[in-house]
This record gives C-alpha cells, sequence and structure tokens, in this order.
C-alpha cells in the first residue's frame, strides 16, 4: 500500500490496487464498509458465517462496482478458522493491503458484576482475541508489503462507563488500547493501526434500541446532532483510515457518534 505523498497526488482517497479483508462483512457497518471499500476501487474480501449470504454480497459487490470480492465463510470466535481467513484471501489476491476488524459479539445485558464466565469468553474472544488474531495472520501474510492498515470497530461505549453494557464497554476499551499499542509497534515497519469508534447506529445489532420509542428519544437527547448514525457514515471513516489519504494517521481513534462524547 503507497504510503507516500506522491502516491497521494492524483486521488488521495482511492483503492484501486489495494485488497481490503473486512470481517462481519454482510450486514450493517461491515456490509457497508465493504460497499465504500469496493466503490473506492478495493478488491475485498467478505467473511462472514452464513455460507448463502456471504456469498450473496460478494457477488452483489462485484456486480456494482466492477471490482473482484471473495466470498470467505468463517467463524472468527474459532481461533482455529483464522489462519484460513488470511492464508485464502492472500491465496486468491497475493496480498492484503486493508484489514477491517468489524465482526463483534452483542453484549448481555445487565450488571457486570453478575457476567458468567461463558459470557466473558464468548465477547472477549470475538471482540478482542479474534482482531488481535486476525492482526497477527495479516503481518505475517505481508500485510500491505509494509505499507498495510488496519481499522479496528471499537464503540464510543469504550471511552466512557456503561452501565449494564460493563462487559462489552470493557472489551472495547480493550481494542482502543490494542490499537494504540499496535499503532507503535508496527509502525516501524510502515503498517498503519487505527480504530473507528460509532455511537448508536442503525443497525439490526442496535435494532431494539433504536425500535424503542422512549429509548431512542433518550439516546438522541444525549447526541449534539440530535438523531442516531448511519452505517454508511461509519464505513466513510473507515474508507478513509484505509486510504492513502490517511498515510500519517495512525494510532487515531476517529469517533462517528453525532457528538454524544463531545
Amino acid at each position: 500500500m503507497p504510503n507516500n505523498f506522491a502516491a497521494m497526488s492524483s486521488n488521495p482517497f482511492s483503492l484501486i490496487g489495494h485488497v481490503a479483508l473486512v470481517t462481519g462483512g454482510t450486514r450493517g457497518i461491515g456490509l457497508e464498509t465493504v460497499r465504500a471499500l469496493a466503490r473506492a476501487g478495493a478488491s475485498v474480501a467478505v467473511v462472514a458465517r452464513t455460507a448463502e449470504t456471504t456469498k450473496e454480497v460478494a457477488a452483489a459487490v462485484e456486480r456494482e462496482f466492477e471490482v473482484e470480492a471473495l466470498p470467505v465463510v468463517a467463524d472468527i470466535g474459532r481461533d482455529d478458522e483464522i489462519s484460513g481467513v488470511v492464508s485464502s484471501v492472500a491465496d486468491r489476491f497475493g496480498r492484503i493491503d486493508v484489514l477491517v476488524n468489524n465482526a463483534g459479539a452483542a453484549p448481555p445485558f445487565g450488571p457486570l458484576i453478575d457476567v458468567s464466565a461463558k459470557a466473558f469468553d464468548k465477547i472477549m474472544a470475538v471482540n478482542v482475541r479474534a482482531p488481535l488474531a486476525l492482526t497477527r495472520a495479516a503481518v505475517a501474510a505481508g500485510l500491505g508489503t509494509g505499507g498495510g492498515s488496519v481499522v479496528n470497530i471499537v464503540s464510543a461505549a469504550g471511552l466512557k462507563a456503561e452501565p449494564f453494557m460493563g462487559l462489552y464497554s470493557a472489551a472495547k476499551a480493550a481494542m482502543i488500547s490494542a490499537t494504540r499499542t499496535l499503532a507503535r509497534e508496527l509502525g516501524p515497519v510502515g503498517i498503519r493501526v487505527n480504530a473507528v469508534a460509532p455511537g448508536v447506529i442503525r443497525t439490526d445489532f442496535s435494532a431494539a434500541l433504536v425500535g424503542n420509542e422512549d429509548l431512542h428519544a433518550a439516546v438522541v437527547a444525549k447526541t449534539a446532532l440530535g438523531r442516531v448514525g448511519e452505517a454508511a457514515e461509519v464505513a466513510g471513516a473507515v474508507a478513509y483510515l484505509a486510504s492513502p489519504a490517511a498515510a500519517y494517521t495512525t494510532g487515531s481513534i476517529l469517533i462517528v457518534d453525532g457528538g454524544t462524547v463531545a
């Protein structure tokens, strides 16, 4: 992946010639991220657990944006499937330039002190261990041949206290810290590591919240822009961080929450 100013001269937001791997890429923020990266010209690997949906999304992306799209069926919560995800993408395209760690497990709702060991292990496996393992595998596979970009989808919940969502908040806080640490560790080899921290976004993930009139009103009241966000608005931030336009940006947490934590 080009990482110098000369490479930005024509269109700094172009991802033509780049290969992007997006986990959880069949719905919500992940789907819109796949579309945004493809729109910018990248070849994309769509990673998700359901074979039929993953193949349908990849085919639709190829038709709409005329780029290559590879469906990769895997459960990133399983350690034994992660290396296969990266190798299948590297084998198909010969390289990986952008890794978007988007897939996540929904949080249990309740006091942090009451979280079960099973729930703890699941949330940490999918939201922390898997992104780190994927990053490790991508770097080992030559991520961007020394100029790649990793974008972790975290959450504004990781930046503040979230009563009754404490485990999810803790997992996202862990990835925020990991993002900054990896940026320092991988910077010397030209790999940038950043994160996007969405607030409440209109997706299946937040349907129960957004669909409840009282809860929706409470969220909007705390938001400077007076509305919930859309998945495409998060995807735009991801596309920026993945592109040469962000060549001097690493270790950053880009908050996309309409001003909730401002």
